[in-house]
This record gives structure tokens, sequence and C-alpha cells, in this order.
């Protein structure tokens, strides 16, 4: 009978024993910066997407462009340079304004930045949906779409990663 307490004793005291606590993660915020120049060169990689999707950008704009207009090649280009290169040089101007100004900077920018992105996406899909034919014209029309929406998101996010808080 004592084996039968005994082991019913230990039983209970096993039983009766708190699970272990989980470990604590430490919150992401206390994650230490990257080193200045770690975060320079991930801009500088971040900005040279977005120049090479640019370059892509401009030569179609040029083309929708032409497309529309009727304008010579020159003409078309210049377009699409002050178009695409306006969006990316008024958003990297937000982004650079002093606090007290950035509001009044952002005022007339914002709707700029909107009507060009909607200009370039909208010139950008007309070029690439007219190489295409059947029912490619609709991933050609997305394509078309999406390049303008990544040079910004690139812009923005190099920009950021750029500045180098102190």
């Amino acid at each position: 009978m004592t084996n039968v307490t005994a082991i019913s004793s230990r039983a209970a005291k096993v039983a009766t024993k708190a699970p272990p606590k989980p470990r604590s993660r430490r919150p992401a915020t206390t994650r230490s910066p990257a080193p200045p120049r770690t975060q320079r060169l991930c801009a500088a990689a971040v900005l040279a997407v977005a120049l090479v999707l640019t370059c892509l950008s401009l030569t179609h704009l040029a083309e929708g462009t032409r497309l529309v207009t009727g304008c010579d090649a020159p003409s078309a280009f210049a377009m699409a340079v002050g178009i695409d290169l306006s969006f990316i040089v008024i958003e990297i101007s937000i982004l650079n304004a002093a606090n007290r100004t950035r509001q009044d900077v952002a005022r007339f920018a914002v709707p700029a930045i909107i009507g060009t992105l909607i200009l370039s996406a909208a010139m950008n899909a007309l070029s690439f949906s007219k190489h295409s034919q059947g029912l490619m014209i609709y991933p050609a029309i997305c394509l078309g779409l999406a390049i303008p929406a990544l040079i910004y998101c690139l812009t923005r996010t190099g920009a950021a990663l750029w500045r180098i808080e102190k």
C-alpha cells in the first residue's frame, strides 16, 4: 500500500507542476538599425531598379504619346520625360521638405503626382497593349499599369532608406 501512496503522491506532484512559461520574444522595435553604409547600399540598389524601370517607362510612355498625338519622336520623348520624372522629383521633394513647409508643398504636389501617375500608367498600358493580341492584351495592360506604380513605390522606399537618422 505504501507503494500506491507513493506513486499517487508523485503523480499529484507531476500533475500540479506548472507548465514552463514561453520565452518572450524581443519586440521588433528593439532591433538594432542597419549601419549607415549598409542602409545606403540598400537604398542605392532600390533606386537602381527604379532607374531601370523609369527607362522602360520612358520608352513606352513616348510610344504611347506618339500613338495618341501623332507627334515626332523627340517631342514624344520630351513629354515622357516631363511626365515620368515630374512625379519622381516631386515625391522626393515632399520627402525632403522641412516639416514646416511639407504641408504647403504637398498641397500642390500630391495632385500633380496623382495626375502624372495616372497619365503615365495609361500611356504605358496603351503602348504595352499595342503589341499584344487576343487575351494577352489584358496582362499587357496590367504590366503597363504596374510600371509607374512600381517606380513610385521604389522611389519612396529608396529615398526613405537614403535618409540616415542621427
